[in-house]
């Protein structure tokens, strides 16, 4: 139940009325619902929990924010939603961003939602696979075919190309992973992390080892038609500022996060360990603030990771950060208090007793 819909029962009185009207002090006057379409790269999965966190907390509801989060499985490229006005935000990994761009598509990053790149490659935990380096003449299980920049990237900081390895596409289903794994289909399997604890909770415990530097990039940005930016720029911001605030709930209560997670994910929560494994990484890897600010631009990474993607072809030639990053969207994002996200998980918790975490 939603902060907002709480206030609406007559049935909550004494405490959690008090802590409904400090959430009511910060929420700011009733705003006319606004209706934003959003693609993320998972819109069910803990590693991206504040999209449904923030429908939970209440946060999009205080934004006068109608918030619908399209389907990620689809085989049409992101960009495109946005070329086609069917969605005003979408979620591109640095690779996307610099390809878009490359094709002269008036794309703007507005928000770096990760700033450590949640794709890995692992190996199962007693493979005699120790680094990248030990792929070479191996099979190499993909997520999707997304995941073969991933597998370039970080074949290349050990000098191997993909003509050193087998690639084969074996898709996202932990059974079907861990299947692979135990008939020996794959030595290693490259993907998102929540892949790699998909594989844990069906029973094969996995090791990443990709290499830091792979990762230590713009995972996974919010990205806008940059035509449009007037248009929806107040709706964006609105969204920004609501996300932002679901995202930092998770560092202020990591268990509380665990509950939602659990009560809008149960499949990746069957097994409560691999769930609080894949939290921790969301909320204190992917997700953490890097920044002085949350989700602030970082023109500098953008232009030290260009380097593998233009010697292995992905680019013509560099990149000018200033040509696609757009900073205007960082302070409405941040425009918020501590208080208010305290207040909010506050009532969720009093809310959901019966499903919070011991």
């Amino acid at each position: 139940m939603t902060v907002a819909a709480m206030r609406r029962s007559p049935r909550r009185a004494g405490a959690v009325a008090g802590m409904l009207s400090v959430a009511a002090a910060f929420a700011g006057p009733t705003l006319a619902a606004d209706r934003i379409n959003v693609l993320v790269v998972n819109e069910r999965s803990t590693l991206h929990y504040a999209a449904f966190a923030g429908r939970e907390l209440g946060f999009y509801e205080a934004e006068g924010l109608e918030v619908t989060f399209l389907a990620s499985d689809t085989t049409v490229p992101y960009v495109a939603f946005l070329a086609n006005s069917d969605a005003d935000l979408v979620m591109l990994d640095a690779p996307q961003v610099f390809q878009a761009v490359n094709a002269k598509q008036p794309v703007a990053v507005v928000f770096e939602a990760n700033q450590f790149a949640p794709e890995s490659i692992g190996v199962p935990k007693d493979s005699e696979i120790t680094g990248v380096a030990d792929l070479k003449g191996k099979m190499v299980g993909l997520a999707s075919d997304r995941d073969q920049v991933t597998t370039m990237v970080a074949l290349d900081t050990v000098g191997l190309t993909m003509d050193d390895i087998s690639t084969v596409v074996v898709g996202e289903a932990g059974p079907t992973l861990a299947k692979s794994f135990k008939d020996g289909a794959i030595d290693a399997f490259a993907g998102a992390a929540s892949n790699l604890a998909a594989i844990e909770a069906a029973g094969i415990p996995v090791r990443n080892i990709t290499p830091s530097n792979v990762s230590d990039n713009p995972g996974n940005s919010f990205v806008m038609w940059a035509p449009r930016k007037e248009e929806i720029k107040d709706v964006v911001g609105r969204f920004l500022r609501a996300y932002a605030k679901a995202m930092h709930a998770g560092v202020i209560d990591t268990k509380m996060m665990a509950a939602l997670c659990k009560k809008n994910v149960p499949e990746q929560w069957e097994n409560t360990d691999v769930g609080l494994a894949l939290l921790d990484f969301a909320v204190y890897r992917t997700n953490m603030v890097r920044t002085l600010k949350r989700g602030e631009l970082q023109p500098d990474v953008w232009q030290r990771v260009q380097g593998p993607y233009i010697s292995l072809g992905e680019i013509g030639g560099p990149l000018d950060p200033s040509t696609f990053l757009d900073d205007s969207f960082t302070d409405p994002a941040n425009d918020y208090r501590t208080m208010e996200v305290k207040a909010a998980i506050a009532a969720w918790k009093e809310a959901n007793k019966d499903i919070l975490l011991p």
